[in-house]
């Protein structure tokens, strides 16, 4: 009785065990934000290869189980306020749940912690047939766009995203997801995010996915008013 018991409960854990799955990130600029023929550029060109190779230091993990997704940088407390790799690449981390289409947001601004919660955004992606393979997977491409007016005229920007059928979860980097498939590239208008490495059961660690609790829980304009205040306190430059 007591060997059937220890199959039983064995049989469950490893049932548990290959539900979940962790895939490594990292991420570059598209180098969109230089032009090197325009000379209005050209004093900002030294800020954003420092940037550039700073994005270096980053390493992101997005971890599935179950309905459940978290993405992450790898110890963001170990970066300063001042790391611009960072600020470029994004140290928000991101809890969601499939089934409520929900996301838990944790944002870290000048060693403080916000809560937001927000509903999957919907990118109306436009699919393609064209693919690629990416670390074994067949990858389909989407495409979505977002239409911005910048100094009185419209302009369009695009995110690109290639994510794999075989991988079933409606999920990517960030809060980026709603696809058919685990996105395992994606391309905004500044930053590309690539998938590295998707771990095997054996390295990956017995993780439990918690939502976010560190922080206030606040709106994103609470948040932008948290923001102001914040710098505000500490002599930096604020929005007003």
């Amino acid at each position: 009785m007591k060997k059937l018991f220890l199959l039983i409960l064995l049989s469950s854990f490893f049932g548990i065990s290959q539900e979940k799955m962790e895939l490594i990130y990292k991420v570059t600029s598209t180098g969109s934000m230089y032009d090197p023929t325009d000379e209005n550029a050209k004093p900002i060109q030294e800020y954003i290869l420092k940037m550039e190779a700073q994005l270096d230091d980053l390493t992101y993990s997005l971890r599935l189980k179950g309905n459940e997704s978290l993405w992450f940088l790898h110890n963001k407390e170990s970066y300063s306020n001042a790391h611009m790799g960072k600020a470029f690449g994004g140290d928000h981390s991101y809890f969601f749940d499939n089934l409520s289409k929900n996301y838990i947001e944790e944002r870290l601004f000048l060693d403080n912690y916000f809560i937001l919660n927000t509903k999957q955004k919907d990118f109306k992606w436009e699919l393609f047939n064209e693919t690629k393979e990416i670390l074994g997977y067949k990858c389909y491409k989407a495409v979505s766009q977002e239409v911005k007016i910048i100094n009185g005229k419209d302009k369009t920007f695009y995110t690109i995203a290639w994510y794999a059928p075989a991988l079933k979860y409606q999920v990517g980097p960030q809060d980026f997801g709603g696809l058919d498939g685990l996105i395992l590239e994606l391309t905004d208008k500044k930053r590309k995010y690539y998938c590295t490495e998707i771990l095997s059961s054996e390295k990956t660690p017995m993780f439990i996915l918690e939502k976010p609790t560190r922080g206030k829980v606040v709106t994103e304009e609470e948040f932008l008013s948290e923001m102001d205040r914040l710098a505000e306190e500490r002599g930096f430059p604020t929005s007003k």
